[in-house]
């Protein structure tokens, strides 16, 4: 996974399949709009909750490391640069929309959120959730071509 990328010639074959992996996911979120949209609500949840699960997965076997061996000690140390600001926010805003991502996909695909901590209107969370997602998707592009 660390050998030569395909997209870039200073990537990683794994920071290209990641960032190809993450755009094709960022796409089943939106046909997943198109899917609600049409009242096909089951095969709406089966797809939020893949493109939520591929995210997640991404997130820990690849990002995550990835960003402790290449970024981490320049934001630790507090190195402020373009490439260091674009990490961080995507960082954040990436936890925030798995967080986010997660609390919705408990709250409508399982029983496990207590009936008080539960919402009913969907299009209040999922809008904003689409939203940041875009957002962190945005980001990691810009952290995927500035640190190549």
């Amino acid at each position: 996974m660390y050998g030569p990328g395909f997209l870039q010639s200073t990537s990683t074959l794994g920071g290209d399949l990641n960032l190809v992996v993450q755009l094709v996911l960022g796409a089943l979120l939106l046909a997943g709009v198109v899917l609600v949209r049409r009242g096909a609500y089951r095969v709406h949840g089966a797809c939020q909750t893949a493109g939520f699960a591929g995210a997640l997965v991404l997130t820990v076997v690849w990002m995550a490391p990835a960003l402790h061996e290449t970024h981490w000690d320049a934001l630790r140390r507090g190195v402020m640069n373009r490439v260091t600001l674009t990490v961080a926010a995507h960082v954040i805003v990436g936890t925030l929309a798995l967080l986010l991502g997660l609390w919705v996909v408990l709250v409508a695909g399982t029983r496990l959120v207590p009936a008080r901590w539960r919402f009913t209107d969907y299009k209040r969370w999922m809008r904003p959730l689409l939203a940041v997602w875009w957002l962190a998707l945005l980001l990691g592009v810009a952290t995927y071509w500035l640190s190549s």
